[in-house]
């Protein structure tokens, strides 16, 4: 290839690596998509040299990452294993009160507490994590320059444009991130793009490379077997790949395929084809191939899920693994999937941190818009290359190929989604390789055939934006969310309120200052705005977390916030004396309050790990600030609701008779059903009461209006009123608990609820909260 036509591959390739070595550089540690856990595993082997084992009962710093397969953490632990790490748990720090995989209006993003040590120059275990970041920037950079090699298989005469496919992988600002983070997927990539070009060339050069022939004689019929050193190099691949992420074993099948293809192709070219014997001979050549291939993918990889077997009982250990990640409340049927797309693609493109750091939304949409185009281009591809250039079978191979195991992975997680909240489109990196060839294929295809170099232009102009992007991500969106709020503007505060929080008997710690509350009027749905002014007073060893809740005239907690200082960025062990902070706290009332009532606002300290709370110089635990007027929606049903139950029914009102009971008393729940069509199934509603750790304590089901009114006899539009009384065990205990309601049909499958912008959510609502107690309180 000449010298001006590895420029283009060369200047990515140097700008990859400027952008991923700036994220792996300036990421705050442990604040990378599950570098969390993945970090540890490479931290046990380097100091107990054995793998940890899955357990849901004690899940351990690593977590669900003790279940998946192990050779990325064997290799950054021999590269970091001569750096002390004894601080590790001293420098990986957890915030308690992040909020993962959910963007707030008022931030507590950081997944742990930084500090100085790990600012330049690096030691320790900062350090190690550092290496193995930069590590796996290389990593990422040979996942590019293979995916630059597999756009110049498919087309061959495409060298700029194959740069420009490099180019658009390697500037997605979410595989830029992970590539500067600690993560087996830099290494899972890596494999799976190497894999999927061999897989390729083998489609359309058959088994290409040196050649051993083997003869078989049969009945003086002979058929040479030919090995070629591609198969042992593939099922090298296969294996380490295999020793990296399980969603690797998507390759087997598609090099399954390939291979038969090959043999099926030599034995098509044999003059006595027909004969029985020589396609008998055939299929024990393609056999031979088999075992080179797998033999020693399982020869790499098999011990490890032998261990599997003997540990879980299953080869893959996904039951355990499952058990430790969580699985959702109920299958996600497609549906609900579908409904998730923005957050999915938010994560393919870049959600960055505890996938709860955002670009703004019109980034999302600019890239979406362009991902739509390219389908539609590929659309066009295909057509043209079918009606007009009618390629050959071997031509449509190595595009085949990428389509093959873009779809396998796709497939495969969305399986897995069904059953987990996996529903995050960077799980399909391990065929971005692929991804990347077909979307630049479908761009370039919008464009006339006889115009290449608008072609050229088009993909240049898009990896040019994704370039842009990634490099101004660390930041542009990224740095702002870790920056430590800088000391309060007193003047701003509407209302000076001096209260000291301290341990008893010992000196006051905290200094309440004040607050602004700019509406104290709210409705169910609404969320509570404010800020508070506080000072440190005194230095303390310990992290005390600020509680901020909002208590109805039932005693029930309606809405909390609970967050270190400055929204989870200034913990109080690493606080100054003197120094001030404001913090603004966002509420978000649940739009199934029971109103109207009034709120009480009050706030105060507390230790997470104890649940000691701090007292006031005057002996109190918490501070009432204000009282907050819940206003009842406009309607003239009670509580007036618009809980859409899959476009079947909706909740339209709910009232109860009582929000206080003493045990042994039952509660009459009144429930407003609008039937939205005219229904085919009679469901059955359910009405339970739920306490700590989702144990049920009392339930009532039937058909509504006690079995009177049942919903195929509904008139659409029809508001039904329908009671539940509801009686809670007989050893139920003084506490908080939980209505919950919902509808089922005769086979038990419950409808799931729709929001308004229309995502699938539970399968059950949650009401307002009741509260038992020792003796019944008047309302």
């Amino acid at each position: 290839m000449p010298v001006i036509s590895r420029l283009p591959i060369a200047l990515v390739l140097s700008l990859f690596i400027i952008v991923g070595g700036t994220f792996a550089a300036t990421t705050p540690l442990f604040e990378a998509s599950d570098e969390l856990w993945h970090y540890p595993m490479i931290w046990q082997l380097t100091r107990e040299q054995e793998l940890p084992i899955l357990d849901a009962h004690d899940p351990g710093p690593w977590r669900q990452e003790a279940g998946q397969p192990p050779l990325y953490y064997y290799i950054m632990a021999f590269a970091t294993g001569w750096i002390d790490t004894t601080d590790m748990h001293t420098v990986r720090r957890l915030n308690p009160h992040v909020d993962t995989g959910v963007v707030t209006a008022d931030g507590n993003t950081n997944l742990a507490i930084h500090s100085p040590v790990e600012n330049f120059p690096w030691r320790g275990t900062t350090l190690a994590v550092r290496m193995i970041r930069l590590l796996s920037v290389l990593l990422g950079a040979g996942t590019v320059y293979f995916t630059y090699r597999l756009a110049l298989e498919i087309r061959p005469a495409w060298p700029v444009l194959a740069a420009g496919t490099a180019g658009v992988l390697a500037f997605t600002p979410m595989f830029a991130f992970i590539s500067g983070s600690v993560n087996n997927d830099n290494l899972a990539i890596l494999l799976a793009s190497a894999s999927v070009l061999l897989i390729t060339r083998m489609s359309l050069h058959g088994d290409t490379g040196r050649e051993f022939r083997i003869a078989f004689n049969w009945q003086w019929e002979r058929v040479y077997g030919h090995i070629s050193i591609a198969h042992p190099i593939l099922g090298i691949l296969l294996g380490l790949g295999a020793l990296t992420k399980l969603s690797l074993l998507a390759l087997f099948p598609v090099a399954a395929a390939i291979t038969a293809y090959n043999q099926a192709s030599r034995w098509w070219r044999n003059p006595h084809r027909t004969r029985a014997r020589v396609f008998w001979l055939h299929a024990l050549v393609l056999l031979l191939h088999y075992a080179v291939i797998f033999g020693l993918a399982v020869l790499i990889s098999g011990w490890w899920y032998l261990r599997n077997l003997r540990l879980y009982g299953s080869p893959t250990g996904i039951n355990a693994f499952v058990d430790v990640l969580g699985r959702r409340a109920h299958p996600a049927p497609l549906a609900q999937l579908w409904s998730e797309r923005a957050g999915f693609m938010q994560s393919f493109w870049g959600l960055f941190g505890a996938v709860n750091v955002p670009f703004p939304h019109w980034v999302y949409t600019a890239l979406n818009i362009i991902s739509l185009l390219a389908i539609v281009g590929l659309l066009v591809f295909i057509t043209q290359k079918w009606v007009d250039d009618r390629w050959s079978l071997r031509r449509w191979l190595p595009f085949g190929v990428v389509v093959a195991f873009s779809c396998a992975v796709i497939i495969s997680l969305l399986r897995w989604a069904t059953e987990t909240w996996s529903s995050q489109g960077r799980l399909l990196f391990t065929a971005l390789q692929s991804l990347a060839v077909l979307f630049t294929i479908g761009l370039s295809s919008l464009l006339p055939r006889q115009r290449p170099h608008w072609r050229r232009m088009l993909i240049g102009l898009v990896v040019l934006s994704l370039f842009m992007l990634s490099a101004s991500a660390p930041w542009w969106v990224i740095a702002p969310a870790y920056t430590v709020p800088a000391p309060a503007d007193l003047e701003s505060m509407t209302t000076p309120h001096t209260i000291e929080f301290g341990e008893l008997s010992e000196k006051a710690q905290m200094r309440f200052l004040g607050y602004s509350l700019p509406s104290a009027s709210l409705h169910p749905g609404d969320a509570l705005e404010m800020t508070l002014y506080w000072q440190s007073i005194d230095a303390t060893e310990k992290d005390w977390s600020v509680f901020v809740h909002l208590q109805d005239s039932a005693g029930t907690l309606v809405a909390q916030r609970d967050t270190y200082p400055g929204m989870g960025l200034l913990p109080t062990s690493r606080m100054q004396p003197g120094r001030t902070f404001a913090d603004h706290y966002v509420l978000p009332i649940p739009s199934t309050a029971y109103a109207p009532t009034e709120l009480r606002l009050s706030i105060g300290f507390y230790d997470y790990s104890t649940r000691q709370r701090l007292h006031t110089s005057d002996g109190f635990d918490s501070v009432e600030l204000a009282i907050v007027k819940l206003n009842s929606n406009p309607g003239h049903i009670p509580n007036t609701q618009k809980i859409n139950f899959q476009d079947q029914i909706e909740l339209v009102g709910y009232e109860m008779d009582r929000r206080v009971l003493a045990p042994g008393q039952h509660l009459n729940l009144t429930l407003y059903w609008r039937g939205q069509r005219q229904l085919k199934h009679d469901y059955t509603v359910f009405t339970q009461l739920r306490g700590e750790g989702d144990r049920l304590w009392g339930q009532h089901d039937s058909w509504p209006a006690r079995g009177s009114a049942p919903t195929t006899s509904w008139t659409p539009g029809e508001v039904m009123r329908d009671v539940h009384p509801l009686l809670p065990a007989a050893d139920i205990t003084p506490g908080t608990y939980e209505l919950q309601i919902g509808l089922y049909d005769s086979a038990g499958k419950r409808l799931q609820i729709i929001t308004a912008d229309r995502r699938w959510v539970d399968n059950y609502l949650g009401l307002s909260r009741i509260r038992v107690s020792e003796e019944q309180t008047r309302q």
